[in-house]
Order: structure tokens, then C-alpha cells, then sequence
């Protein structure tokens, strides 16, 4: 997919020059010129927050681009021949301009030129505060690529051109769970819509019910509320009950989920997605009702959707517009012979053990998770993702899915899935490029055709300048190891990958150097390359952690060893690492308790040992984690 990436990228900015400057095109206007417009922004007098704080967006980054400021006023105030509508206003009536609302539903959008005025109208949720910031990526070439770096161009002449846009997006439901774009201005800015820090102002989110959002047995069915009495509302394992899950084909265990469910929601109205889903473990109810079911389903989610379809049915009538969300995940993946999901039941289903190498659609590793998506897609109306796009066992490790994000999600879409959770490093700053990551998937969420060579190129010539060459070529050493050589990529294993050879450490770490040559003189662009770093800093150090070869000697064996040694370019590396990552605020190494004081410690002790003596004989035995 990133062959012939130059052609790819010189054609992706002619062509949107072209949406300013090319001279065939229809021109509904002058919208600015030398600071100067003769525009206004119009919204209804009682327009949502989202609407209005669209309009201040639109004003705050069209003065930033084209020193205009553009007025703020209500459909009360006298027409005027240049105007900018947002939403649904008089004005539009006035002009008998149709928009059909109730097709865009809460997200969609059109936008259109009617004479000199431009029209940005979709619901007061989140549509028009969306369309507005098409207009200002597409019209003016903002991005926002993480919460604190963005480009918004200067533009001295704009001219409006003809529009006539309509846009519905394809999810519903677009999560980016990374802890460095955790930013509600940065999310709506790149319409991911589901966060408790989105604002009414950002229009809100997809909200699940306060307390119940995933792995919810434990909190529906409490065991030390239940167990000690009724043992039998819990899992039965080997004939004997345990609270690893509930038994849910116990009909006292449908009454009291039903309870909660319904007790959680009037005490949360906000939410309108409640979680009903097993515990994050391997366990599952074999007592015989529950393996009767599984038998004839052929599958163990047979267990959980008999309960997920009865408390669906018992919300539908009072809360009609809530669904009830459950896994399909672990034990459960694989959907049911007969049983079918009811239509307010969301299956959100889970790729944890799938290989992000290559394309999930096409690997051959891939066949059991696209069974299962196919068949769920079958016969499931809505169909939720939950993805993952990090390295757990190591956050920090280079994890090269960059290729495949984008055909992972599209692949998603064309089987009936309708939201996406991408699941990353949440819990520290400083996995591997996360700005990085997290742009591409909130691009591809939105628009899944927009394109990996184009984001890619866009992000990284935006936050890196002149180092990006060295950077991409960095992407494009990893990414092509393991597409070429089919390495299998799961999302856990060990501090030494195969696809971390020695060979790929030392071509990265040269790339590495030229961008650090290339952004020298700039200590802006500088600290941003030596963090970029960090990973590949942090791969080296691993590789001969555990493969000294040369770099470190020890007395005896190097996990439990005295250091007797270590070389001064190897020292150098730790001590830049200690020093670039004490800066980023980095708290885990790896997913689960906070690690990374005790990674530096070891660090720290490692890099006070003397410099190895020249004519040391290197250690060569290699361990491996």
C-alpha cells in the first residue's frame, strides 16, 4: 500500500490545490482577501451549544488563517448577499434552501453554495460543528494532528467554491482509547465521538451508561452481595461454582440484571448504550442448561446472548432509543447457528487474538476472526469492533501496523460493523509515534478512504519538517519487514520480537540520526524527533539487555548477573533514554501497574557501571526473556 508513495503524495496536494486555485472551477465568491470579508456567520437565535461553538470555531480558525474576522450573528439580523449559515435557521426557510435534517441524523452534514452564500447544515448535535470543520480542512488546509500541535495556513486571497457535499459517516461509534490524544477539542476537531470530556459545546458523545461499559457481570451481579447465598447465579466450572462469571441461563439472574439495567439508566439518562458483558477472564458457565445451549449454538456465545436478548426485550418498550452492548470476545467470539441478536443489541466484537501484520481480511492467521466478523455481520444489525493498535506486553516496543490500519477498518465496514473502539496505550504518554497513531485512526474512523499515504505524509511533514523523510523511512524499514517477510505482529509477546533483528535496530538507528541532523538547529522540532525516538531508543536497549553482544558484560547470567561493564555508546543511548522519557511523563512500560520507576532504576544502575575495557572478551551466550 505505501509503494510508489511519492507519486501518491505529489498527486494528494495537487489535488487539493486544485480545490483553491484551479481556474476551471466555479466560483461562487470572494471570501477573503488581504485580511479583509465581507462575511458573516449566521445560526438560529436558540442554537445548540455544538452549533454556536461551531461558529466561534469557524470565526477562531478562519481569522487565524486570513486575519478576517467574521461576525457572529442570529437569524434575526438583516440578510446580507455573503453569508456563511451554519445549521438550521429562518434564513434557510427564507431562501427556500431544503435540507433533508432527518437524513443526516446527528452526525451527517451537506455542505452547498446558493449564490454567494455558503450553507453548513446537518443536526444540532454534532453535524453542523462536523460540517464546519470540513470546511475549515478542506477550504483552508487546518489540521490538528495532536492536542498541542496543528497547521492552520496563511491564506491572503480565498475564493468560495461551488459546493454541493453531502456527508454521512459510516460509524456511528469512533473511539481512539490513547492516552496522548485524550483532548476533547482535539477529538471533536477530529470527529472521534465518544469520551465523558466531550462537552455539550463538542456536541456531546455516544455515551454508555455511567458504570457499565464493559465487563459487566461483576458490577450487575455482585458475588459479595450474592454469592454466599445463591451460588448458584455464578458460573459453574468442572461442577463446582465460581465468581469468575454469572450462570446466565439462571432465571433469578435475568430479574436481577433486568433490575439493574433498568435502575442504572434512570440514574444515568445521559447514557443510551449499557454494557451486559462477561468478565475479563477464559471461564464460562458449563452447568447443563448453559452447555445445552452452547451445544446447539455451536458456540459459547450462545450463553451470553440468551441473556443480552431477554434484557433487551425488557428495556425495548420504556427505553427505545438505549441499546444493550455485550462481547463477543475470548470464548465468545464465534456467533451462534440460530440464535440471532435482537435489533436493539449491540455485539461488539474483539481481535485479541488476531496478527496486525498484515491486512485481517486477506492473512491467512486472520481466518478465524473473519469467520466470525462475517458471520456476526450476518446476523446482527449493529455491529461494534473493539481493535487493538499497540504492543500490550511492551507499550513502548515499535509495533508496525501502519499499513493496515486503514484496511482493517474498511474491511470492518463492509461487514456490517458500525462502530470501532482502537485500543492503544491509555494508560501513559509514549508508545511507539502515538500522535501518529492516533491521527491516522481518528482519519480513517471518519473517512476510511482517506488514504494511509496521505495521512502519514501530511502528519509527519506537520509535526517533524524536515526530519520526515528520515521518519517515513523509518515506518517503511518496520512496516516492510513485516509484510514481506509475513512475520506474525500479535499484540503480546516478548521484549525481542522477530522482526526487531539486530540488522532492522542498527538501518533505523541511522535513519534516526539524519532526522535528528536534519531538525538540529530547531529545539522545537529537536525534542519532538528524540521523543519519536524513545521506541526504537527503547528497542536497542532491549535487544542487548538480553543480547549484550559487546555492549554490556556481566558476571554470570545477565538477568541475575553483576555488570562488570558496559560500553560508552551504549551508556550514551540509556542516558538519553532516561532523559527523553523523564520528560514525556511516561508512567508504564507495559499494560496493567505503573512499571516505569522500577524500569529506570535498573537503568540507572546499569548506566553508572564502569566503561567495559577495551580488550574485555565480549559475553556471547544469548538469553531470551
Amino acid at each position: 500500500m505505501s509503494k510508489h508513495r511519492l507519486l501518491a503524495t505529489i498527486l494528494s496536494v495537487v489535488a487539493g490545490l486544485s480545490v483553491l486555485f484551479c481556474p476551471s472551477r466555479v466560483r461562487a465568491g470572494v471570501w477573503v482577501e488581504k485580511g479583509k470579508s465581507e462575511y458573516q456567520i449566521v445560526i438560529a437565535a436558540d442554537a445548540s451549544a455544538s452549533t454556536r461553538y461551531a461558529a466561534e470555531e469557524l470565526q477562531r480558525f478562519f481569522e487565524q488563517s486570513t486575519q478576517a474576522k467574521l461576525p457572529i450573528v442570529d437569524d434575526t439580523a438583516p440578510q446580507r448577499d455573503k453569508e456563511i449559515l451554519i445549521g438550521d435557521s429562518t434564513r434557510l426557510k427564507q431562501l427556500e434552501i431544503k435540507v433533508d435534517f432527518d437524513r443526516l441524523g446527528e452526525e451527517g452534514y451537506v455542505l452547498k453554495t446558493a449564490g454567494e452564500r455558503l450553507v453548513i447544515a446537518g443536526s444540532g448535535v454534532r453535524g453542523n460543528l462536523y460540517g464546519v470543520y470540513e470546511v475549515l480542512e478542506n477550504q483552508l488546509g487546518c489540521r490538528w494532528f495532536t492536542p498541542t500541535i496543528q497547521t492552520i495556513p496563511k491564506v491572503e486571497r480565498l475564493m468560495l467554491p461551488e459546493l454541493n457535499v453531502e456527508r454521512i459517516p459510516a460509524l456511528e461509534y469512533r473511539e481512539v482509547m490513547l492516552f496522548d490524544t485524550w483532548d476533547a477539542d482535539w477529538m471533536a476537531r477530529n470527529r472521534i465521538n465518544t469520551t465523558q470530556k466531550l462537552q455539550p459545546k463538542h456536541g456531546g458523545a455516544v455515551q454508555f451508561v455511567k458504570g457499565f461499559y464493559v465487563h459487566t457481570f461483576k458490577d450487575l451481579v455482585p458475588a459479595d452481595k450474592y454469592f454466599a447465598t445463591h451460588p448458584e447465579y455464578f458460573s459453574e466450572v468442572d461442577g463446582k461454582r465460581t465468581t469468575d462469571q454469572l450462570c446466565p441461563t439462571n432465571e433469578a439472574v435475568h430479574q436481577i440484571v433486568i433490575a439493574e439495567v433498568k435502575k442504572a439508566i434512570a440514574n444515568h439518562p445521559e447514557g443510551r448504550v449499557i454494557s451486559v458483558s462477561q468478565n475479563d477472564n477464559k471461564v464460562y458457565c458449563q452447568c447443563a442448561k448453559c452447555a445445552e445451549i452452547d451445544a446447539a449454538e455451536g458456540s459459547h456465545a450462545g450463553q451470553v446472548l440468551f441473556l443480552v436478548n431477554i434484557v433487551a426485550e425488557a428495556i425495548a418498550k420504556d427505553h427505545p432509543n438505549h441499546a444493550v452492548e455485550t462481547l463477543a470476545y475470548e470464548w465468545s467470539r464465534t456467533p451462534p447457528k440460530n440464535m440471532k441478536p435482537r435489533d436493539n443489541v449491540i455485539i461488539r466484537l474483539s481481535t485479541i487474538r488476531a496478527s496486525f501484520s498484515e491486512p485481517l481480511e486477506t492473512q491467512p492467521r486472520g481466518r478465524a476472526f473473519s469467520r466470525d466478523l462475517e458471520g456476526w455481520g450476518k446476523i446482527c444489525k449493529r455491529v461494534w469492533i473493539w481493535d487493538y493498535t499497540t504492543y500490550f506486553s511492551y507499550y513502548l516496543l515499535p509495533f508496525p501496523n501502519y499499513r493496515v490500519l486503514d484496511d482493517n477498518i474498511q474491511y470492518f465496514i463492509k461487514n456490517n460493523v458500525r462502530g470501532i473502539v482502537e485500543q492503544n496505550n491509555w494508560q501513559s504518554p509514549g508508545s511507539e509515534l502515538a500522535g501518529l497513531k492516533g491521527y491516522l485512526l481518528a482519519r480513517f474512523l471518519w473517512d476510511p478512504q482517506y488514504g494511509e499515504a496521505k495521512a502519514t505524509t501530511e502528519f509527519l511533514t506537520g509535526v517533524y519538517g524536515p526530519a520526515a523523510p528520515h521518519i517515513q523511512a523509518y515506518l517503511d524499514v518496520l512496516a516492510s519487514k513485516v509484510a514481506d517477510e509475513r512475520i506474525p505482529m500479535p499484540i503480546y509477546g516478548s521484549r525481542t520480537p522477530a522482526y526487531l533483528t539486530l540488522d532492522v535496530l542498527k538501518t533505523c538507528d541511522a535513519h534516526y540520526d539524519r532526522a535528528v541532523a536534519a531538525v538540529a538547529e530547531s529545539p522545537e522540532l529537536l525534542a519532538r524527533v528524540e521523543q519519536a525516538r524513545l521506541s526504537h531508543d527503547y528497542a536497542y536497549i532491549e535487544h542487548f539487555r538480553w543480547k549484550p553482544q559487546g555492549m554490556v558484560t556481566y558476571e554470570g547470567d545477565p538477568r541475575r548477573g553483576k555488570v562488570i561493564g558496559i560500553d560508552p555508546a551504549y551508556k550514551a543511548r540509556i542516558d538519553r533514554f532516561l532523559a527523553v522519557s523523564k520528560r514525556a511523563g511516561i508512567t508504564h512500560i507495559r499494560e496493567g501497574e505503573p512499571d516505569y520507576a522500577d524500569y529506570v532504576k535498573w537503568l540507572e544502575g546499569l548506566s553508572k557501571a564502569p566503561a567495559m575495557p577495551a580488550n574485555k572478551e565480549p559475553l556471547t551466550k544469548e538469553f531470551v526473556p
